[in-house]
């Protein structure tokens, strides 16, 4: 079974029991400082179950993506270690809970997906009778097939902190034959890997807090989470993850391009499997906003592109993930099309990133060769290699590994973070995450602040660029979907113009030092002209299509805005119309905007639209527009909605499934586009001498005028082909008559002329039309006893020239004319062998 089948089949089963079918939220979690990325399907979730937030629904389903690397370095030395992953995934959020889950479980893999049910064990915590209790009664796995284990395997939470639970996981048998002997050997056992867990029931009980304490939550849920690469090995009898359509072709591609053969060398098979994942892993990333650096999510990503080059110069291929890309994107791209419609731009920024890294392996990999020759290394050298030659320690310390050489990690560590302490002290460039001092955004009230330095950074290797952070600023950092403000800064002998980060004319600020802030006000009025008609323009779909037309997210910048909704299907002609009418009778009615901060249960109260992948906090700032448009949002906006003037939206397209796209232009862009469409439709009316009004009657005039010259046109070929021969030749073989017509080498059509030609065999014939260096041949009225693809392949053995044919129709190009007559004479040699052999 197809892997898209499988995650296909398992939303839908859920969708038919009332399970609201939601997209993956992106690898990035949003605003949840304790996970760099996601790294579970319920990472999107958590606020509804810390109750922070009121859930839109109450059952959801998901493919989510997911993005883990703790087991790194066991990626590729075995099948079943993953860095990317997609998670399947039911959802309760004060819903069902036990009773419901498991049952749930149990159907859809022994129903739909026909495992066989002495293959299914179950797992469940030491003390959870109740869930022993619901495998043993409403399933067929009976009580010597549920083992109990403790925290440490059956336990979950999506990071250090937040909701848990307790959980039962569903474990697949592979056999007798792949077990240990032992009696007792089961579910989790440290002996041999003859059970693999598919399903993990996650039942959210409590909040951990950071100390450990866990405190019942208001109200109970369901989390549970089926990698799609386990379950398609399982249903397709695969022990390893690799051995599946999912990394298969990337396996192909790689092992072709290095001039391997998957499966035929055990050291050369790692880097295949290291390369078919991690072509996955950083092609996923980069879709989704992460770019290679030297902190954050950043630096995982380089981590992961550079190991892959590491193991791609293992078996002799030169780059690394580039040419991938377009593979990842076929296999991805229908459930996630952020991937589909992005892939030169990702793999030219792969591409970069390799050739930037390739001279530093190679210098990197001579040094480290010779020290591990000498069969040891010390952290001292592999802080050395990173400082010097800027060789990623990681690499040093997986190569080290596979020559059995320990290396004190540790003592790397404390190495660097040494080193980045003194860059901090000189202001020298640095790499590892930065310490940002909490800066108070002032922007809403004012566009300008006297402030002072906080902390300030230099850009490595881009001396006229500095990263610096205020006391407090009226720049808009991006979030929410809302570019960031652009301005200026000013010091003391010197300035800059900035947009997150310093462009440095004269000498660099000092930390403490004040400054003057600047926001380019034009930018932000455009930003805000956009933004504002965003929120309008949500309402205005909400009341054309529906209440379930809800937003999905949104991109606002001074040129555009892009905005996603939920909903089923496009958008007819007429609906487009409506919303857009809307808008922009909002926009003439000139809404006063007015902002409230609030509870976040009293703006849900009030009616302000909470939108489902945002977290909120407890306080929260309201947006309104007159009675009309009411939303939660820290954006910046019009005092006015006729600030916006006008707002033009396009039709809308799908981005993935049950997601639409509007692209907006508001205020000055919106009026630069319709004055351009009037130039063209000026234009167009001064050719077809008339005016704007006057062009649907001209293009419909046109329209007919050329329908009529194309049926004249038709009509003068037709009789061209039944009279304007240049020449004719007949042949009778074995009582078939063989035809063979030469027309003008400027004829487009040649078999405008089998019709007319084959009047002269009435009780069927063979037909050859040339015309310069091109034939075509059709077999007419001989019962299937001479096929055109064979008849083609004798011409053509003999006047040269390619081509083929399917049925009773043939065609090629590229013969020698002067070959023609002994080319027919093949054709006439070939049917009589063939209609006298029988």
């Amino acid at each position: 079974m197809h892997s898209a089948e499988i995650r296909q089949r398992f939303l839908n089963f859920f969708k038919e029991r009332d399970h609201q079918v939601l997209p993956s939220s992106s690898l990035i979690p949003f605003d949840d400082p304790t996970l760099l990325f996601t790294s579970a399907g319920m990472v999107p979730f958590k606020p509804y179950f810390l109750g922070q937030r009121q859930p839109p629904y109450r059952r959801a389903t998901t493919s989510q993506k997911v993005f883990r690397t703790p087991d790194i370095e066991e990626v590729g030395r075995d099948g079943h270690h993953l860095t990317f992953f997609e998670m399947l995934g039911n959802f309760s959020i004060g819903d069902y809970f036990k009773e419901r889950a498991i049952p749930l479980a149990y159907e859809l893999l022994t129903r739909d997906f026909r495992l066989p049910v002495e293959r299914l064990w179950a797992t469940v915590y030491l003390d959870d009778e109740e869930s022993a209790r619901i495998w043993q009664q409403k399933t067929g796995i009976p009580p010597e097939r549920i083992r109990r284990f403790g925290d440490e395997y059956n336990f979950w939470a999506a990071g250090p902190t937040g909701p848990c639970g307790t959980d039962s996981e569903v474990h697949y048998d592979w056999g007798e034959e792949y077990g240990c002997g032992r009696d007792d050997c089961g579910p989790n056992c440290e002996h041999c890997d003859r059970f693999l867990e598919i399903w993990n029931l996650v039942f959210i009980t409590w909040n951990r807090d950071e100390s450990g304490t866990r405190t019942p939550l208001p109200r109970t849920g369901i989390d549970t989470g089926m990698g799609l690469e386990r379950i398609t090995g399982v249903l397709n009898g695969r022990r390893s993850l690799f051995d599946t359509d999912l990394f298969l072709p990337l396996l192909e591609h790689f092992a072709q391009a290095s001039g391997h053969r998957y499966l035929d060398q055990p050291e050369a098979d790692v880097s295949l499997r290291v390369l078919a994942d991690h072509s996955r892993a950083a092609t996923m990333l980069l879709a989704d906003g992460v770019i290679p650096s030297n902190e954050g999510r950043g630096y995982v990503l380089r981590r992961v592109i550079r190991r892959a080059m590491l193991h791609a110069r293992r078996i002799g291929l030169r780059g690394g993930l580039s040419d991938a890309v377009p593979l990842v994107a076929e296999s991805l791209g229908g459930a996630y099309p952020e991937v589909a419609v992005r892939v030169q731009a990702l793999s030219a920024t792969l591409r970069g990133e390799e050739k930037r890294f390739a001279a530093t392996l190679q210098r990197g990999m001579e040094t480290l060769n010779t020290l591990l020759d000498r069969g040891s290394l010390e952290a001292e050298e592999v802080f050395h290699l990173h400082d010097t030659l800027g060789f990623p320690k990681e690499l040093s310390l997986e190569l080290a590994r596979d020559r059995g050489i320990s290396v004190d990690p540790l003592r790397v560590d404390q190495l660097m973070e040494a080193q980045r302490e003194r860059s901090r002290g000189t202001g020298a460039s640095f790499s590892g995450p930065v310490a940002r001092t909490a800066t108070r955004f002032t922007g809403y009230e004012q566009l300008e602040a006297d402030t002072a330095v906080s902390e300030l950074f230099q850009v490595a290797g881009q001396p006229e660029l500095i990263d610096l952070f205020l006391v407090e600023t009226p720049f808009y950092a991006e979030r929410g979907g809302q570019a960031a403000d652009g301005g200026w800064m000013t010091w003391a002998g010197g300035e800059g113009a900035v947009r997150h980060r310093v462009r440095i004319r004269g000498r660099s600020p000092a930390a403490g030092e004040p400054v003057h802030a600047e926001v380019d006000r034009v930018r932000r009025l455009r930003t805000a002209r956009h933004h504002s008609a965003t929120h309008l323009l949500h309402r205005a779909l909400r009341q054309v299509l529906g209440e379930t037309a809800t937003q999905a997210g949104s991109a606002v910048s001074a040129d555009y805005a892009t905005f996603d909704f939920r909903f089923p299907r496009a958008l007819t002609a007429e609906e487009v119309d409506r919303v857009g009418d809307l808008l922009n009778e909002k926009i003439r009615e000139d809404l006063p905007r007015r902002v409230d901060e609030m509870p976040l249960e009293e703006a849900v109260r009030s009616g302000a639209v909470a939108l489902f992948d945002e977290k909120y906090g407890d306080r929260v700032r309201v947006v309104s527009f007159g009675e009309w448009a009411r939303e939660l949002c820290g954006g910046t906006h019009v005092e006015r909605s006729g600030q916006i003037g006008l707002a033009l939206i396009g039709p809308d397209r799908s981005i993935g499934a049950g997601i639409r796209r509007i692209e907006m232009r508001a205020g000055e862009t919106a009026y630069r586009e319709v004055r351009a469409e009037e130039t063209v439709l000026r234009r167009l009316a001064e050719a077809l001498k008339g005016t704007p009004s006057d062009l649907p009657q001209k293009v419909d005039a046109l329209q007919a005028d050329l329908r009529r010259l194309e049926k004249e046109v038709e009509a003068l070929r037709q009789r061209l082909a039944a009279g304007s021969a240049v020449q004719v030749e007949e042949a009778q073989v074995a009582g078939v008559k063989v035809l063979l017509q030469v027309v003008d080498p400027q004829e487009r059509d040649l078999k405008l002329y089998f019709d007319q030609l084959l009047r002269r065999a009435p009780d069927g014939g063979v037909a050859v039309v040339v015309g310069g260096q091109r034939f075509a041949i059709k077999v007419a009225g001989l019962d299937g006893r001479l096929q055109a693809n064979d008849l083609v392949q004798a011409f053509r053995r003999v006047v040269g020239g390619k081509g083929g044919g399917r049925g009773p129709v043939g065609e090629g190009g590229g013969i020698d004319p002067s070959r023609l007559e002994d080319g027919f004479r093949a054709i006439q040699a070939f049917v009589r062998q063939r209609l006298e052999s029988g």
